[in-house]
């Protein structure tokens, strides 16, 4: 009986600790899914982003050219506007009050944020890949697919100003540009295409650093660490890239599925680094991990089934949620659950503390 009452003991405190352990377990929960291109599974969401305020979402399709403005709260569509060939890339400026479009039909198009409301078209010479807003200023860039003229290579990245679309700058890239990001403060522009990796000053756009794979790459996609120090990018052919912008610097190059990887994410804490693409799955990975060990024993932290093939990811503002894109014509929303045992209790005290410091100026 003794020894039964002992094991009895032991298994309560193994099952106190896995329930300790699950409560803190990385995870992404499931919120919403909403259907973003008519086509379904002969449809693909090309395009996901949040607001700066993380109270909407815009969408870009590929088979029936809609952007869409949806709320984040409970997925309920806001606006939408069509183009007459697929939206490759669709996000909001830092304000909120703007919103862009680039698409096949060679246009980058600013939206209303609001309202939907076109407010102007920007025709280019070829089709658009690449799209992104500036994080502190109403600037957005745009980034073409690769043509051959005359014997030369030709691919530009164009920065114009919102709403009016005055072009500031051209840069010839060369390569289709697949990828475009902004660090955090602005001071520098990503660019991931055919052939390199380039990121650039944003003060006088020239060139910081040229980031290339030992042989011809086409690069898919890529982001900067919340500090700017480091860039994630991907490839076509699955290998992911973990690189230090001041040395050029390769840290670690690895391959988990020997599939295409089309979007990469980083978590606004900095602790962790998402890819998804041609499989199922959206993968999680500790930054902390990818230096330590080997490239086949890299751990991924959390995998999480997300029904089909992934073609874009992005967090929110503080990373409490990620929206998701899907080739089956679906969008989807989650919760990110993270690992800090202490975050809900932190939250609280600062909430106090605030109140306490209100009561004191209102009520001396």
């Amino acid at each position: 009986m003794r020894r039964y009452s002992m094991l009895c003991l032991c298994l309560m405190a193994l099952a106190v600790e896995a329930q300790q352990y699950e409560e803190f377990e990385l995870r992404l929960e499931p919120v919403w899914s909403r259907v973003a291109d008519v086509f379904g599974e002969r449809g693909s969401v090309e395009s996901v982003e949040f607001s700066p305020d993380s109270k909407y979402i815009i969408s870009g399709t590929k088979f029936d050219n809609s952007v869409v403005v949806w709320r984040t709260s409970d997925g309920a569509e806001i606006w939408r506007q069509y183009t007459t060939q697929e939206v490759e890339r669709a996000g909001f400026s830092f304000d909120g009050r703007y919103a862009a479009a680039c698409s096949e039909d060679y246009l980058l198009t600013l939206y209303n944020a609001q309202t939907g409301e076109k407010l102007s078209e920007i025709k280019h010479n070829n089709g658009i890949d690449g799209l992104a807003w500036a994080n502190t200023k109403n600037l957005v860039a745009s980034g073409e697919e690769e043509s051959d003229r005359q014997g030369k290579k030709e691919a530009f990245i164009r920065i114009f100003e919102a709403p009016g679309g005055k072009e500031v700058k051209r840069i010839n890239f060369e390569g289709t540009v697949n990828e475009l990001s902004f660090s955090y403060d602005d001071k520098l522009l990503l660019a991931a295409g055919h052939g390199s990796v380039r990121v650039y000053n944003t003060e006088d756009w020239s060139l910081l650093r040229v980031f290339k794979n030992e042989v011809y790459t086409k690069f898919i996609s890529g982001v900067f660490s919340p500090d700017g120090k480091h860039l994630f990018i991907s490839d076509k052919e699955g290998f992911l890239y973990l690189w230090e912008v001041a040395s050029g610097k390769l840290i670690k190059k690895f391959n988990h599925t020997g599939k295409k990887i089309e979007t990469t994410a980083w978590h606004p804490s900095g602790k962790y680094l998402l890819t998804a693409g041609h499989d199922s799955y959206i993968r999680i990975y500790r930054l902390e991990d990818i230096p330590e060990y080997d490239n086949d024993r890299i751990p991924v932290a959390c995998r999480i089934w997300a029904s089909d093939h992934a073609e874009y990811l992005d967090f929110n503002s503080d990373g409490s949620f990620l929206v998701s894109a899907h080739q089956n014509g679906l969008i989807k929303l989650w919760v990110w659950m993270g690992e800090d045992p202490g975050l809900n209790e932190a939250e609280h005290q600062a909430v106090k503390k605030r109140q306490k410091a209100y009561n004191a100026r209102n009520n001396p």
